[in-house]
């Protein structure tokens, strides 16, 4: 078992990738840390890692998506849990780590998250989904990040939202840039609130106009999904951003919209009763040569329900 792997996403950013590695190898405490693992989720065809970091760190190429895609952070979130954490019950790492390639991180970021998780399993950077760690205990309780929100846009307000819901005692959440904040009065610096590299002409390629259509849309799926679960209904702010002590200290309600289970082998071992996940509610017949039986029945397993 690792005790830390560390999941970088990238996009096209040959040169603040190798700048973040820099940083994170020569100019904070991560190498104080034993037995750990880096892991770059590339997802452009323009990638060029320095020569030093070759046998520093694992690539793994999202090749089969196209370079005018400019991203679904949700999936590449997923694909770092799956890949870090393999198995919820027995995992391959102690605490899973995810960044984004424009990060800039405080020298003792190592040593200040370890602090934390001794008090919290789920826990956040200053700028929005920059920095998240979690154990697996957390992934458990809040499951897998929302892939609907197919682009990089409020998909972390969702998955905050439910930590918030699912797992508020054990969750920090310092986004102070968003003004979603949950027990932060613990935080300790990992990030700060600027990125690196936001000069116009990368805004350019980040946020052209069908980027900025597919933020509308995300905004849509959030309305839909979070609707009638609190006392206003969903709003930039109040919502996405800023949250309210009211908010905090009684959130929503779980989304009535259904979910979907879409790693099995992997989500099997979380927490999913009473969420609305398709197959672990009441009433969701499985099907096989005539027979139709619900989860009080397991499909091949004699005196045993499909879901506990």
């Amino acid at each position: 078992m690792k005790n830390m792997k560390v999941f970088i996403v990238t996009y096209r950013r040959v040169d603040i990738l190798n700048k973040t590695l820099d940083t994170l190898f020569n100019k904070t405490d991560f190498g104080s840390i034993p037995n750990t693992e880096v892991i770059i989720i590339n997802n452009h065809s323009e990638f060029i890692l320095n020569d030093e970091f070759e046998d520093k760190v694992t690539v793994l190429h999202n090749n089969t998506r196209p370079d005018w895609d400019t991203g679904n952070l949700a999936r590449n979130w997923n694909e770092a849990l799956l890949h870090g954490f393999k198995n919820l019950n027995e995992p391959d790492a102690k605490i899973v780590v995810t960044m984004q390639n424009d990060i800039v991180l405080d020298p003792n970021w190592t040593k200040n998250l370890l602090k934390m998780h001794q008090k919290y399993t789920f826990i956040t950077g200053q700028l929005g989904d920059n920095i998240v760690s979690y154990l697996p205990e957390a992934v458990k309780k809040i499951g897998m990040w929302d892939e609907r929100f197919l682009t990089p846009a409020n998909k972390e307000a969702d998955y905050y939202i439910r930590a918030l819901i699912y797992n508020k005692d054990k969750s920090l959440i310092n986004d102070r840039v968003h003004g979603r904040l949950l027990n932060a009065h613990d935080a300790l610096p990992l990030d700060t609130s600027e990125y690196q590299g936001g000069e116009p002409s990368w805004r350019e390629i980040k946020s052209n106009e069908i980027s900025k259509e597919g933020w509308f849309h995300t905004s849509q799926i959030f309305y839909w999904k979070w609707k009638d679960t609190w006392k206003t209904q969903p709003q930039y702010y109040g919502w996405l951003t800023r949250w309210s002590a009211d908010f905090v200290e009684n959130p929503p309600s779980p989304p009535k919209v259904p979910n979907f289970v879409q790693y099995y082998y992997f989500e099997r071992d979380m927490d999913l009763k009473d969420k609305n996940y398709i197959g672990w509610r009441e009433g969701d017949l499985w099907l096989d040569g005539g027979k139709e039986c619900d989860i009080d029945v397991h499909p091949f397993k004699e005196n045993e329900r499909f879901r506990k």
